[in-house]
């Protein structure tokens, strides 16, 4: 018997390790229409947060020795500051410069008084921060101040506040030392105890999950205690506008993943945004409806906390009996808000099913509760490969800018250093100190390790009114860096765009995972709207059992036809209708008749020829 031979099965790693989809993130991520799509996202959701932020400017600081000389002045001061501290840091100009001084650290009007006089000889550059400890010890040798205020001054007087956190545009935002300079070790190592971990930790996963921190940024915000009223206000606008934002472009992105992922064919930017356009409103209010559950809520505990207010009713009635009240609604809360966690898998549900509000909310907690660890398990691997895909993304980008820098200048250093044509290229990613490198002002470097000399910065540029050296920028070559630092910020952005493509991308993966997982559906299984069924992502028709005459895989619907045998032409039109068939009539043609026409069942095989090459009559042989 023969041996029967066996073909060895491919493995799936799909079916065997469904979670490796999420290697094709970068596939996804990378393709030029989604870092189109997030470049876009990022330069609205940049503009909208610069004119909400000019609308609610902090203002002019508050003095109390000049405002606040009054009763009760103090108070209202310290509320006033506090208030003004927080959208200082939040909407003020990324150019402000002010330290942390008297207002920040004085708990009382006599400690204002000697902080204001330190923090004024800061400003004057009559006092360094290296010289604060010592003037502080010398007022509590004077006993002005004891040595425990001392210690508690110390740490912080001085030092540079925040600024302008909803309010800096991208390609001045600090992400991070720059990954070419990191790698060659002019930017410090990775490999020392602990700073790979607080790199990967404090630069990476930030930059990686960028559209949830611009998202939870203003949250946070919001329900700070140094809010006022206005404050809260702002706060709200800028999540809605955030939300507005990637509700389109998140939206587009996550339905060109779930197209490329479920059916390995791409859309491009224009379908992706038409169709995210279609169905924005189900995009835009998915996370805002828990954001309205909370409102409601916390409407419902200001009302209790009107009641609580009546003495004696309040605090035995109200606080004694129905205090379970409150915590049950702040439970809610806490679940609601916890929630929000699967932002990305709402707007991935619309992308992928083209379903309503309720559905893409109810999925979205759905599938964060019911399988939280495989979330996290899913999330954690798409933050690992994620922050590796990151940085080799920016490395190229850094990589890029230096090599054609350094290239340039091979054949012009020695007449015309370039360096000055990159004093406006993006200050992010430390793109501005690695190009700057090489330069020189006045004998002094321009930048070393990742670090601009502030001081041959401001000659080069003009900013220092006492260098008129032959090195200083004349008003063509500033036209010329400005020029270059265009297109610089337009590589740039679709650098930075990857990260945000890659999130959209990855959470969209998330959700094609957990549904399996959830609700056992296949991971090719989208929506396809009637109009997108001409398109090349659109299956192809069920085949026809008859063969068809139209060319396969065209597309085009298939009909029906019968074979050529079992037609019969139709009788001529002048012919009478007859019940026997007519007799048969011999053929005239121009060459030898033909015997009659036989049935079918009647006709024998034609003989053979004989040998001597003659046919044997019809009868046969005779």
């Amino acid at each position: 018997m023969a041996e029967e031979r066996s073909e060895p099965r491919e493995i799936n790693w799909s079916q065997l390790l469904p979670w490796t989809v999420l290697f094709r993130g970068f596939r996804v991520a990378i393709d030029l229409g989604n870092l189109l799509l997030a470049a876009a996202g990022i330069i609205a959701m940049a503009f909208g947060w610069w004119v909400l932020a000019l609308l609610f400017s902090p203002g002019p600081k508050p003095d109390y020795l000049k405002d606040y000389q009054r009763e009760n002045g103090w108070a209202e001061f310290k509320e006033d500051y506090r208030h003004w501290d927080l959208r200082y840091e939040t909407a003020a100009p990324a150019d402000s410069r002010e330290i942390v001084g008297a207002g920040d650290l004085a708990d009382t009007s006599d400690e204002y008084k000697i902080l204001r006089d330190l923090e004024l000889a800061l400003k004057t550059n009559t006092l360094t921060r290296e010289q604060v400890p010592a003037r502080l010890n010398e007022l509590v040798a004077k006993k002005q101040i004891s040595r425990e205020q001392a210690d508690r001054w110390a740490p912080r007087l001085g030092l540079e506040k925040p600024v302008g956190r909803l309010r800096t545009w991208p390609w001045f935002e600090d992400r991070g030392p720059n990954p070419f300079l990191l790698v060659t070790g002019q930017a410090g190592t990775l490999w020392e105890p602990g700073q790979f971990l607080n790199w990967l930790l404090t630069d990476q996963v930030p930059v990686l999950i960028e559209p949830l921190v611009k998202l939870f940024r203003p949250a946070a915000y919001f329900f700070n205690p140094r809010a006022g009223f206005w404050a809260r206000v702002y706060f709200l606008l800028v999540l809605v506008w955030t939300l507005a934002v990637w509700a389109l472009f998140g939206g587009a992105i996550a339905r060109n993943a779930a197209v490329q992922i479920a059916r390995q064919e791409k859309i491009g930017p224009l379908e992706a945004l038409r169709f995210a356009a279609r169905r924005y409103i189900s995009l835009l209010t998915a996370p805002l409806f828990p954001l309205v559950i909370v409102a409601v809520i916390v409407l419902v505990l200001v009302i209790f906390g009107l009641f609580h207010m009546i003495p004696g009713f309040g605090d035995i009635v109200v606080d004694g009996l129905f205090w379970w009240l409150p915590l049950l609604l702040g439970l809610a809360m806490a679940v609601v808000l916890v929630g929000l966690v699967g932002w990305p898998l709402m707007i991935a549900t619309v992308s992928t099913e083209g379903t309503d509000t309720w559905e893409a909310v109810s999925r979205s907690y759905s599938y964060v509760y019911q399988a939280p660890w495989h979330y996290i398990f899913y999330g954690a691997v798409a933050l690992v490969y994620g922050a590796v895909l990151v940085f080799f993304v920016g490395l190229m980008g850094s990589l890029m800018v230096y090599l054609a820098k350094w290239g340039v200048s091979q054949g012009t250093a020695r007449v015309r250093e370039p360096s000055y044509l990159f004093v406006y290229a993006p200050t992010s990613f430390g793109w501005r100190a690695l190009l700057l490198e090489g330069g020189k002002v006045d004998g002094e470097v321009l930048a070393e390790n990742g670090r601009i000399n502030e001081r041959a910065y401001s000659k080069l540029v003009g900013n220092d009114p006492d260098y008129q050296g032959a090195d200083r920028m004349t008003w063509y070559n500033k036209v010329g860096a400005f020029l270059v630092a265009v297109w610089l910020y337009l590589a740039f952005l679709l650098i930075l765009g990857f990260g945000y493509s890659y999130f959209w991308s990855a959470g969209t993966i998330i959700y094609l995972l957990l549904r399996r997982k959830v609700d056992d559906a296949e991971m090719d299984e989208i929506y396809l709207e009637e109009e997108d069924q001409d398109l090349s992502y659109a299956p192809a028709a069920a085949p026809a059992p008859a063969p068809s005459s139209a060319p396969a895989g065209t597309g085009q619907p298939l009909q029906m036809v019968e074979p050529p045998t079992l037609r019969t032409a139709p009788a001529p039109a002048a012919a009478p209708p007859t019940s026997t068939p007519p007799a048969p009539r011999e053929e005239v043609t121009t060459g030898t008749p033909r015997p009659p026409q036989t049935p079918a069942e009647d006709v024998s095989p034609s003989p053979p020829p004989r040998p001597d090459g003659e046919s044997l009559p019809p009868g046969g042989a005779g």
